[in-house]
């Protein structure tokens, strides 16, 4: 397509190349803009065009690595005869741009918008543009950002103009000074004329020179002489070695400076200036330096505040989790984002449809006639009703229901525009959160002990019956929330405590809390019960007490102590024991702490010496082995995990690789009192023999290749993949032509040797994620995983391991010559039968044997079989 060139477009061409901006240097500004812009409207492209008379050149470009093209198949140049931003949802439906090479060839557009860029309200200079490979339609608030993003682009081509200037000042000021040979008055003309400060040094008598505008900037007093210390003192000590290395550099190399620095007026004020300067000429000899000077603080803010928005927008679009939705008056999807997708059962193509449509059904925890069963309608009709509201949403095809809080607001609110209609939807799934709190209640309803649940301000949530049969409080106190405080203060009065001032007493056990870690205290109330007490802290905040009565424990406990002799007696029976055992042994008390091991348990550890001790708490040893690099997570979490474990009776088993090259078996098993006992043996030798049998059970022991069992396995579990995933597979079959003959000219050991070099050239020629097996004798099968549509792909590789397998093979020093044949069954998903596909496949071989071999074949049902012969 050509553009007439009218008076306007000569006056628009005019007025960009008097820019000078063309084929310019490309900065990290503009950079930013377009990387924003991709980023905003998801689009693989985003370019800043300048339209010329035959081309258009691109300032900056992100995803596409040309430096332009020729005007006449740009979409750009259509963007710039428009007002507003020029969209093409799909360019291959737009007469305008079907048969445009950059449609129908690299890089194929079919999403385009473009917002003209003009800095003089007439002349449009090009477009910030935005392009993607797939048909879309754009958000009005995508359009609105991309709009704001052009507005900042003008404002760095205003900038460049703004430079372009000074230096053309710089070269005025230059030719006038030749004129003027250094008259004062000059500079201050400069001033007039550009609105910047200038300023000379003459290098024979170290005189500076300012103008009235550089010392307006400076907040000095007209007229005011400096020197050349003086005028540096007024930026920052930090930056003061790069404007006297730029000054030195144009006096020793006749090289002109243009800097941004921060600077500090004579009045203390912080701000920004651009100082740009450059050598002057005598004879060959810099004799003066002169330049311009320009306070950019109101700019440099200004560049500043686009970017962080910009930033601060991009962020909050990236990090939003919760389903969005945004629906006009009759209830109908204008936009949704895929959090929202996939809530409401991962539904395609909501967009226009109307909500009530949808296959949802919607439920409430207390039935209302007020509400609406379909809350989305609601929503749409009335948002003020939908705030936290709590719904249960079935969905078609999955089993599990969801747990919702939705809420809805109209546009008219968010942007205080009563004109505008529209409400935006929020979907949280609080599923999980549901769950737990109906998880909870149960526990707390049928927990043999007494439980307790504070939050995070420390006052009690909830509790059972038996917590209040153990603490002998009522029902009443319990329904007021009392504060964890408030019970020590309730057990002190009552005598729990022992006599003496009752906020002491309550104090005093207060501070033996820590709210950070699990622990465990025992207390014998006035009338002789014995009770247990544990503290859970949440991670989220609060705490969870278990109570539980002790007292005929506490009595065998009293019991086992007048026996002390007898368990003395017993314990280092034990402790010989510990010392001839072959495992180590560990354990601990009800608080974590080592109470007893063995020298088994330190060697096998490789535990440094003084770190394995009596009363060494459980966090303490982990802590030790994560500063050595020998345990990799969180240290409070895992021991929270552990004892929480322990405490509910279970035994922990777990194993690991030691650092020492070592893999260690660990089973921890509660004690009766509290605490646990450890057993840790290595088992390396054990686990290197599972991976070796395991190995030679799925692997042919002449070539290393997978065997039947794998080729099995890997066909049923790819073909359930592709059947769920919708991708797409290849199955080949091949036998080696021609492989008798050398079996019986060179005999068996020839013939073995010859099928470790065929499996290793099958290597080749696949991927590492494709699976090559020996099936049996000279029989193989490959496994091509996700190949994508069609044969061009798969042909490649069948076509390289036929030309690979033709190639000679040398055997006791002589070349032999073999073939192979190859039939290959797509795997479409269609199918999920192992036999049925590999039935394909060996027609497919059958048919190539049949057509003389040495070649391959793609299974057809058609009467006109795809056949690749070479």
């Amino acid at each position: 397509m050509t553009i007439v060139q009218g008076k306007h477009e000569r006056e628009r061409i005019e007025a960009l190349r008097a820019l000078q901006i063309l084929h310019s240097e490309r900065l990290p500004e503009y950079n930013a803009v377009v990387e924003a812009a991709a980023g905003i409207l998801d689009c693989p492209i985003s370019l800043i065009a300048l339209v010329d008379v035959e081309e258009q050149w691109f300032k900056a470009r992100y995803g596409l690595d040309a430096e332009g093209t020729e005007r006449s198949a740009s979409f750009c140049q259509h963007a710039i005869l428009s007002d507003d931003i020029f969209v093409v949802p799909d360019a291959e439906t737009d007469d305008r741009f079907k048969n445009n090479r950059l449609v129908t060839g690299e890089p194929h557009i079919r999403f385009y918008a473009g917002c003209p860029l003009s800095i003089d309200g007439r002349n449009r200079l090009g477009t910030l543009c935005v392009i993607d490979t797939k048909p879309r339609i754009p958000t009005r608030q995508q359009l609105e950002q991309l709009r704001r993003l052009a507005t900042a682009v003008e404002g760095l081509i205003k900038a460049h103009r703004f430079s372009v200037q000074n230096q053309q000042t710089l070269i005025e000021m230059e030719r006038h000074q030749k004129l003027a040979a250094g008259k004062h008055d000059l500079l201050q003309e400069v001033t007039s004329v550009s609105g910047v400060g200038g300023w000379e040094i003459d290098l024979n008598t170290n005189v500076v020179t300012w103008t009235d505008k550089t010392c307006e900037i400076h907040e000095v007093e007209s007229g005011f002489q400096p020197d050349v210390k003086t005028a540096l003192s007024f930026y920052p000590e930090e930056y003061r070695d790069e404007i006297t290395t730029a000054v030195n550099r144009g006096i020793k190399e006749g090289i002109g400076w243009d800097l941004e620095l921060p600077f500090i007026t004579a009045k203390g004020r912080h701000t920004w200036v651009r100082a740009v300067g450059r050598p002057i000429l005598e004879n060959g000899t810099v004799s003066r330096l002169v330049g311009a000077f320009q306070d950019i603080t109101e700019r440099n803010l200004a560049d500043q505040a686009v970017r962080l928005s910009e930033a601060v927008h991009r962020a909050t679009l990236e990090a939003l989790t919760e389903g969005i939705l945004l629906l006009d008056q009759e209830g109908r999807i204008q936009a949704f984002n895929p959090a929202a997708a996939t809530l409401l059962g991962n539904q395609k193509d909501l967009k226009g449809k109307a909500v009530q449509d949808l296959d949802l059904d919607f439920s409430h925890p207390a039935p209302d006639p007020a509400v609406d069963l379909n809350p989305l309608m609601l929503a749409a009709r009335e948002p003020e009703k939908i705030k936290n509201r709590l719904v249960k949403l079935s969905r078609c095809g999955q089993s599990e229901p969801v747990w919702l809080r939705l809420n809805a607001q109209s546009i008219a609110d968010i942007d205080h525009a009563p004109g505008q209609a529209g409400v935006v939807v929020s979907l949280t799934d609080i599923t999980e959160t549901k769950q737990q709190a109906d998880t909870l209640q149960t526990i707390f309803d049928h927990f043999p002990g007494g439980i307790a649940y504070y939050g995070k301000d420390l006052r009690l949530e909830s509790s059972n019956d038996e917590f209040r049969r153990l603490l002998d409080v009522s029902q009443e106190f319990t329904d007021g929330r009392p504060a964890l405080y408030d019970f020590f203060t309730h057990n002190a009065k009552r005598g729990d405590y022992g006599p003496g001032d009752i906020d002491a007493l309550a104090q005093e056990r207060y501070s033996f809390y820590d709210l950070t870690t699990a622990q465990v205290f025992e207390r014998q109330t006035a009338n002789g019960v014995y009770i247990e007490t544990r503290s859970t802290p949440l991670p989220s905040g609060g705490l969870i007490h278990n109570f539980y009565d002790i007292t005929d424990r506490k009595l065998l406990e009293k019991l086992l102590a007048e026996n002390e002799r007898t368990a003395r007696h017993r314990w280092e029976e034990l402790d010989a024991v510990l010392a001839n055992m072959r495992q180590g042994v560990s354990v601990f008390d009800a608080q974590g702490r080592l109470t007893l091991w063995n020298k088994q348990y330190v060697d096998l550890f490789s535990k440094p010496e003084g770190e394995v001790q009596a009363g060494v708490s459980i966090t303490e040893l982990v802590k030790a082995e994560k500063v050595r690099g020998e345990f990799k997570g969180n240290v409070h979490d895992h021991v929270m995990d552990l004892m929480t474990r322990l405490s509910a009776g279970d035994v922990v088993r777990s194993k690991f690789k030691h650092p020492n090259g070592k893999v260690i078996s660990v089973i921890q098993t509660p004690l009766p009192a509290g605490g646990w006992i450890g057993t840790h043996e290595d088992v390396t030798t054990r686990e290197q023999a599972v991976e070796k049998i395991e190995y030679a059970a799925h692997h042919d022991t002449l070539t290393g290749l997978a065997n039947r069992t794998l080729f099995n396995a890997t066909l049923e579990d790819t073909l359930r993949k592709v059947a769920a995933l919708q991708c797409e597979g290849d199955l080949m079959l091949l036998d080696l032509d021609n492989f008798k003959p050398v079996n019986d000219a060179y005999g068996h050991d020839a013939g073995d040797e010859m099928l470790k070099l065929v499996a290793q050239r099958l290597r080749d020629c696949v991927r590492s994620s494709d699976l090559v097996a020996r099936l049996g004798g000279d029989e193989f099968a490959i496994i091509l995983s996700r190949s994508g549509s069609g044969v061009s792909f798969t042909s490649e590789i069948a076509d390289r391991i036929v030309q690979n397998l033709q190639m000679p093979f040398e055997l006791s020093g002589k070349q032999v010559t073999i073939g192979v044949s190859v039939g290959i069954a797509q795997l479409t998903g269609e199918s999920i039968d192992v036999s049925s596909v590999i039935k394909r496949a060996d027609i497919a071989l059958y048919m190539v044997k049949k057509s003389g071999r040495n070649g391959y074949r793609f299974f057809d049902e058609a009467p006109v079989c795809q056949v690749s012969m070479q």
